[in-house]
């Protein structure tokens, strides 16, 4: 089971998903996200950074291993200048 924490434009009345497919990486999870969270694929790539068990994932995402019991939170990618 891995717990999803939602971002504001994905929450839809909820702000965790729980996944209980098998999943051993996070391109694995992004695949049931993008089936499961409308919208979700549309904008993915431009607006959407992950974190596991509070860890930012910054390169390799679809490689990066997660486990049973692990969160994992969508964070909205922002900048500034």
């Amino acid at each position: 089971m891995i717990t999803v924490r939602l971002p504001e434009p994905l929450r839809n009345g909820h702000e965790t998903l729980v996944v209980t497919e098998s999943v051993r990486t996070l391109g694995e999870l992004i695949s049931v996200l993008e089936r499961d969270l409308p919208h979700f694929a549309d904008d993915r790539d431009e607006l959407f950074n992950f974190a596991i068990n509070g860890e930012m994932v910054l390169h390799g995402e679809a490689r990066a291993a997660i486990a049973d019991g692990d969160e994992i939170e969508i964070v909205v990618a922002f900048s500034g200048g």
